[in-house]
This record gives structure tokens, C-alpha cells and sequence, in this order.
């Protein structure tokens, strides 16, 4: 083996070690041990003679940089725990999300400029494999369940929560879906294998979706695949007679519909979502979100029966937020734990996230910080577009990527700890393939 494909392979399972270890409870010093061998591949990477596009005056890095700038400028001025939220501001925001995105784009770009870019461009390929990986972990869990007890458990998860490892699943299918979509479209393919096994892939990873029976997360993949229908069906609005852009996004726009239509008939919570939506917003009436214990949820006018637990606290707290918000439009000071400041403040209650990521940003960041973080999303997206547009096939498997996260913190609390290094990192190294113009080479077979 050469020293190039040994590097590469060693990099390749650093990434896989990282991203395997994440989602799995009580693994947090490996994680920092494999960020922390990471940072030193980056730091020996980027001494590089030859030169390399520079992103830095991009305006989604100004305006990531400006938003950056604004959390340590508010939490210096309007914390309200100063110590607590500059702790998370330099641990989570700095020593999480950016120095993770810093060290994914370094090492692409390290490994691109030190003439190596098909390592860089194998990158995800690893990524979406050690992601999937939790997707046939978690199937082959709940068959080994059924022939055992003779009962499938839709919901059940070898390990953590269901929510967890459906958001880290869903990362994998949005990459698997941006590799499909760019093999239909005949655009090459971004991940190394054969059609069959990218379409195989693609549709496990969908029923481990469906499997982990998180609502949240196939609302995600819904937004990703109706995304990706409106974007195949404009890139084709000029040659619909070869009817390959419009098959394509019929076929994405199919498997969103079934995908919910199938959760929505194996989950039992949505049948009271709609009458659990008023008794939740009327906060001041029905109490149960301070405190269930002392408080239980309120019943449905319909059958008598409680309403639906995990629907009522989220829309419920959703309110509080943003009553929070209306409050303190400046912000808490930086952190996940925004929301519990503001409950302690105003209620005496204890409490850590709205199970909004974007609610909890709000919270913390003010307004002023929400409209940054909006316009760097923005940015960011236009950036895959134009790369997609100008025939880059990464720039799509970046628009699905961010969308993904996008859609769910925007419906669960996912903005820190270790998903936010983990899309961060993915981010970095999909920007770096977006911007430096390369193109996958090899065709789809």
C-alpha cells in the first residue's frame, strides 16, 4: 500500500471513528480524542506550498464570521449568567461548532492541495457509511426483538434515544439521496459504489427512518425530499422531453408522501395532534408543562383521555419561548440552556431546552442573532446552488445536508453538544468540495 492510500485510509476511519462514537451515550472522551488527532492531521495538512481557493471573503463566511462576533458581543453586554454563557459560548459554539467546521474544510482542502483530492472527495463516502451503519444497527435490533419476543417494536433503539439516532440517520439519507439523485440525473455519482448498492442504501436508511419512529425526523426527510423534487423539477423545466428531471422529482416527491404517510398510519400520537394543538397553547390555563407531577395533562373534549404527552410539551414550551423572547428580544446570553434561564427567571421552574433548537437559539441570541444565523443559512444554501447550477454535483448534497439540520432543530433541540460538531464537520468538508470547482468524475454504473 502507498503512503497516499494509507494516509487516506487512516483519515478516512478518524472521521468514521468520530462520527460512529457520537450518538453512543458515555463516549464523550473518545470523541474529543478523535477531534483532538483530527486538529493535528489539520494542523500538518495545511502546510501546503500550492495554492488554494480562498473562502474567506465569501459572504457566508462574513456572515458567519459576523454572527460569531455578535454572541460574544451580546453575552459581554446582556447575560444574564455572563460566566455560564461565555463557558458554552468558547466550549459549544467555538470549540464545537466552528473549530469542528474549520477542521473538516482544512482537511479536505490539506488534502486536495497536497494533490490528493480523491481522498478529500471519499471523505463522505465514509461518513455516510459509518451513519448508516446506525441505521442497520438499529433494524437488525428490532428483528432480533420480534424473533425473540415475537413483537415488533417500532421505536425500539439499541442504544440513546430514538430521537438521537434519527437525526444521525437522517444525516445519512441526505447524503444518500443527493448520491442518487446525481447518479439519475447522469451526472456522474459523489459516493464510490454501484447504483444498486447507492439505491439499496438509500432505501434501508429510509425504513430505519420509519423505523425509529421519530416524528420529528420524517418530517425532515419530507422537507429534503420535496426539496430535492422542486430542485430536480427546475433544473429539467427546459427539457422536459427527456422526462428524466421530471421522473426524478416525481419519484422524490413519492417516497416524501410515503414515507409520512406511513408514519403517520403506524404512529398513534398523530390521530390527537390537531385536538392536542389549543389545550397546549393555552398555557395559562393548562399547566401541565411546568410541572406534569403536579399538574397531569389536561383531557381531550373527544374520549376523555389525556392528551398526547410529547406533542403537548412541545407546543407548550414552543409558546413559553417565544413568549421569552418577546421579553428579552436581545437574549439570555449564549447557550443551549437558555430556555431553563428564562423558565428559573420567570417561573422558578428547572428546565433546559424548548426542544426547539432555534426557539433556544432565539432565547439565547436575540433576535439580532436569529437574523444572522437566517442569513448565513441562506448563504450558505445559495452557495450549493450556484455550485449545483454551474454543474458541481457536491452543491446539492450540501443544499440537502443543511436543510436536513435546518428542519430539525428547527422542530427538536438539537443545536448543541455533539450533533453540532458532527454537521459541522460534514458541512466543511461538503463546502470545500461546493467551492473548489471539482467535479466527480467517475459515472454511475
Amino acid at each position: 500500500m502507498s503512503f497516499s492510500n494509507a494516509r487516506c485510509l487512516a483519515i478516512s476511519m478518524l472521521f468514521s471513528g468520530i462520527f460512529f462514537v457520537s450518538p453512543i451515550p458515555h463516549t464523550a472522551a473518545l470523541r474529543n480524542a478523535f477531534l483532538l488527532a483530527l486538529i493535528v492531521l489539520l494542523v500538518v495538512l495545511w502546510k501546503t506550498p500550492r495554492i488554494a481557493p480562498s473562502a474567506s471573503r465569501n459572504p457566508e463566511i462574513l456572515a458567519l464570521g459576523a454572527l460569531t462576533l455578535w454572541m460574544f458581543v451580546q453575552t459581554a453586554l446582556w447575560a444574564v449568567d455572563r460566566s455560564a454563557s461565555f463557558d458554552d459560548y468558547f466550549r459549544e459554539w467555538i470549540g464545537g461548532g466552528v473549530l469542528a467546521a474549520i477542521v473538516g474544510y482544512g482537511i479536505a482542502r490539506g488534502l486536495s492541495m497536497a494533490g490528493d483530492a480523491r481522498c478529500a472527495e471519499r471523505l463522505p463516502a465514509w461518513i455516510a457509511l459509518t451513519l448508516f451503519s446506525h441505521a442497520a444497527w438499529t433494524l437488525a435490533f428490532q428483528l432480533t426483538q420480534w424473533v425473540q419476543t415475537g413483537r415488533y417494536s417500532l421505536g425500539s433503539t439499541p442504544f440513546a434515544e430514538y430521537a438521537t439516532l434519527s437525526g444521525v440517520i437522517n444525516m445519512a439519507f441526505a447524503l444518500l439521496a443527493a448520491d442518487t439523485a446525481t447518479r439519475w440525473m447522469g451526472d456522474g455519482k459523489l459516493l464510490p459504489w454501484s447504483d444498486r448498492i447507492s439505491r439499496t442504501l438509500l432505501l434501508i436508511t429510509a425504513v430505519a427512518i420509519v423505523a425509529v419512529k421519530a416524528r420529528n425526523g420524517v418530517i425532515a426527510v419530507f422537507s429534503v425530499l420535496a426539496l430535492l423534487a422542486l430542485l430536480l423539477a427546475w433544473r429539467e423545466r427546459a427539457r422536459w422531453q427527456e422526462r428524466r428531471g421530471g421522473l426524478a422529482a416525481l419519484l422524490a416527491l413519492t417516497l416524501a408522501i410515503s414515507l409520512f404517510v406511513v408514519n403517520f398510519r403506524s404512529d398513534p400520537r398523530w390521530a390527537t395532534f390537531v385536538e392536542t394543538v389549543p389545550i397546549a397553547l393555552d398555557t395559562k390555563t393548562h399547566k401541565s408543562w411546568m410541572d406534569e407531577q403536579r399538574y397531569p395533562l389536561p383531557p381531550m373534549a373527544s374520549s376523555g383521555q389525556p392528551v398526547e404527552g410529547s406533542a403537548y410539551m412541545r407546543i407548550a414550551w414552543a409558546k413559553v419561548a417565544m413568549e421569552g423572547i418577546q421579553s428579552r428580544p436581545l437574549g439570555f446570553g449564549y447557550g443551549v440552556e437558555a430556555f431553563g434561564r428564562y423558565l428559573k427567571s420567570e417561573y422558578g421552574l428547572t428546565a433546559v431546552s424548548s426542544h426547539s433548537g432555534i426557539l433556544d437559539f432565539t432565547l439565547a441570541n436575540g433576535i439580532p442573532g436569529l437574523a444572522l444565523f437566517l442569513v448565513f443559512c441562506f448563504l450558505l444554501f445559495r452557495r450549493g446552488w450556484l455550485a449545483w447550477t454551474a454543474g458541481n454535483p457536491w452543491g446539492l448534497a450540501l443544499m440537502l445536508t443543511l436543510t436536513n439540520h435546518f428542519v430539525r432543530i428547527l422542530l427538536d433541540g438539537h443545536f448543541g453538544s455533539f450533533r453540532l460538531k458532527m454537521v459541522a464537520l460534514l458541512l466543511g468538508i461538503l463546502y470545500w468540495l461546493t467551492i473548489c470547482g471539482r467535479q466527480p468524475k467517475q459515472k454511475a454504473t
